[in-house]
């Protein structure tokens, strides 16, 4: 299986130990994490280094998990993307096309490029039969992008003691002609 992906602009790659830092400062930024940290501000330093570490054991033991992102145009790492195990997901389908990118890059419709390349990739190669994707409801920015990425609502979930909206796409509802 491949673990890397080229998009027309990105490259999702594996991690590298360098990028722990570059993780922790994403999630440092109160923009990013606004609707991920439900006390507000930064996640702690050690969520982001659990974090890190999970994106790493994914790739090792299920062969798939999130990239980390680089913006092929300057060479900068711009965040992390793609297929993500919940664990502690309520419904049967765990796996997660998310993204959290730097807010440098927003609105350029990267998240979107991104994400339909890791949702095909979930299809294609990972041979995944669903993907879901979550937010909380107040996150229009990324219930666009999942629109955007071919994934239909599925309804309110509380999850992680929170109330969630819920997303989701079928392998037989994906187009083929979509990367």
């Amino acid at each position: 299986m491949d673990d890397e992906l080229e998009t027309e602009r990105l490259w999702l790659r594996r991690w590298r130990p360098d990028d722990l830092e570059r993780l922790v400062a994403l999630y440092s930024d109160p923009l990013v994490v606004r609707y991920i940290n439900r006390e507000g501000g930064p996640l702690p330093h050690q969520v982001s280094v659990d974090t890190f570490e999970s994106f790493v054991r994914q790739w090792e033991e299920l062969g798939f998990g999130p990239w980390a992102v680089v913006e092929k145009a300057s060479g900068r790492w711009i965040g992390e993307l793609g297929l993500n195990e919940l664990p502690d997901w309520p419904g049967p389908d765990r796996i997660e096309v998310g993204w959290e990118l730097d807010p440098s890059v927003w609105g350029r419709g990267l998240a979107t490029e991104g994400g339909r390349a890791a949702v095909g990739y979930g299809f294609k190669v990972v041979g995944l039969e669903r993907i879901i994707s979550v937010t909380v409801p107040a996150n229009a920015a990324s219930r666009r992008v999942m629109d955007k990425c071919g994934l239909s609502y599925q309804g309110e979930q509380e999850y992680r003691h929170t109330t969630v909206v819920w997303y989701a796409v079928d392998r037989g509802d994906w187009p083929t002609n979509r990367s």
